[in-house]
This record gives C-alpha cells, structure tokens and sequence, in this order.
C-alpha cells in the first residue's frame, strides 16, 4: 500500500511537471497584464516584455503602447493606433509582424504606438482616445474598426481572462490555462448568467449611437488639429459585407461622411490574409499596412 502510495504521488508530480513545461513551451505562463480604468476599461500595464505563442514577441511601453519602441523620449510626428483584438495584433505574432509597426518601418518620419485592447468596443476605443491623456501628443490617429465593434457592449476589466496584477503565481504556465478555463466555463454561465433572453433589443439602436460617438470623436480629433483616418475591416467569411448586419454598419458609416475613411474589403479579398474569422495573418498585416501608408 505504501509503494503504491508512493508511485502515484510520484506519478501525479511527474505529470504535473511535464504539463507546466509543456505549457511554457507553448507560450504560457507569463501573460501581458493590465490595468483598470473606469473610463475606458482597461489598457496594458505600462513597460512590459513577453515572449508568447511560437516565440512571439510582445512589447508594452512606458505608455501601456504595443510598440518595442520609446515613446517619450521620440522626437518624430507621432501616429497613434486604436482599435480591438484585430489592432493589437495578439499573442501569436511578433511585434515586428504588425500593420501599426509596418506602417512607420516605411513611414520614418513617424513614430506608432498601438493602442489596440483585446474585446474593446466603439465605445472603449473613444473613450481610450478621449481621456487616456498620455497618447493625446499624438499627431495622427488611426482608428481600425470591426463590424462587432459596433454592437459589442462597453467591456471592463473583468472581461476575459485578462490578468489584473503582477503577481508571481506557482506553476504559473498550469495557472494560467486554468484562470482561461475556469472564465470561459464560469459555473456562473450555468446559474445566473445563463441567459434565455430570446430577442436582444437594440441592436440597431446600439450601432447607430456607436456610429454617431465615433463620428463625434473624430470630429473633435479634427477640430483640436490631429489628423485622423478610419480603416473599416471586413470579415473572412463576409468579404463584400452582404449580410444584412454588416452591410448595414458600413452603409451607415458611408452615411456618416466620415473624412479620409476606407473600407479594407477589396484589400483582404483573399482567405490567405486572415489568422482566423476575423484576425490578420503576417500577410494580412502587411497588406493592411500597404493599403494605411498609401493614404499619406
């Protein structure tokens, strides 16, 4: 009983170490981590370096910017990138591979700085542009939008599995996994939050004050002397926005006149450009990229 004893104790340790070194190998253990914000939800925590997903370099600066690059300290014209999921670029890409570092390797006179927040929505990327007064020295915004932005709801910072500190944690590569599993299988997603609404309301009523907020931050953007472009990103599956949601987003954003906006579908017409339904492969930075650096 007590070899037996002793040979699963072992067993279980072994495996567990086996597993945590796998998981790091993968990329884990060591995630970007964040700060909340009441305004804005929430940014990167300032003055990061990570290696993640297939050796993948992140880069957070002293201004919560994905960027390797200083932001203080430059004396160039400055372009500031705001988006989403898609703008940041995420944990399976280098620094280096993204369209707002791409953009200003060919663009020298300028510096970019990537305020691109994972989940953010219209409303996160105007309020982030608006009162996070550490990226308003910037002389060229760039707002990169999805057709879900636009109807996603405000988002904080306990969205996700965004971790929320510094702390060093045990078996940090096992703990990390288990922080992703246990927020996305919330027993609480089984209880109270198992939603049977049948008709979500407002929809439209969501994207037209989201359409009309960003109008209005660009407009303010104008009226202070920045420079300020809209790039409008497509789907994979939806390439030439026909369905009925996503065409009518980008008939109400043409609608809207918005000065120097493009949509980018006749630029990602391809299934090669996307990492997945939504997000850009290295090829498909690089072609945004192109298609950003041909309007200066």
């Amino acid at each position: 009983m007590r070899f037996l004893f002793i040979f699963i104790s072992f067993f279980i340790i072994v495996s567990i170490y086996l597993t945590e070194l796998y998981l790091k190998y993968v990329g884990l253990g060591d995630p970007v981590r964040y700060d909340s914000n009441y305004i804005y939800g929430y940014a990167p925590k300032e003055n990061q370096r990570k290696e993640r997903f297939k050796g993948s370099k992140i880069s957070i600066n002293e201004l919560g910017l994905r960027t390797p690059n200083s932001w203080n300290n430059s004396q160039k014209d400055k372009i500031i990138f705001i988006g989403d999921s898609i703008t940041y670029g995420g944990s399976y890409i280098d620094d280096k591979e993204i369209f707002s570092y791409l953009v200003c390797l060919e663009l020298k006179n300028y510096l970019c700085g990537n305020a691109g927040v994972n989940a953010y929505s219209i409303i996160n990327m105007v309020m982030r542009s608006k009162y996070d007064k550490r990226i308003n020295n910037s002389e060229v915004y760039i707002f990169t939008v999805a057709p879900g932005d636009f109807y996603r709801e405000y988002v904080g910072s306990n969205t996700a599995h965004f971790y929320l500190n510094q702390k060093k944690f045990f078996l940090p590569a096992i703990t990390e996994a288990i922080s992703f599993i246990a927020t996305k299988y919330d027993i609480n997603n089984y209880i109270s939050k198992r939603n049977d609404t049948k008709n979500y309301n407002n929809k439209i009523e969501l994207i037209d004050y989201s359409i009309k907020l960003l109008k209005s931050e660009i407009d303010r953007l104008v009226e202070s002397g920045k420079k300020v472009r809209v790039f409008y990103t497509v789907e994979r599956n939806d390439k030439n926005s026909n369905k009925e949601i996503n065409s009518y987003i980008l008939s109400q954003l043409l609608k809207a006149n918005i000065k120097n906006f493009y949509s980018l579908e006749k630029v990602l017409s391809k299934d090669e450009f996307f990492y997945d339904s939504v997000h850009y492969n290295k090829k498909g930075h690089r072609v945004v990229a192109e298609k950003i650096i041909s309007t200066f």
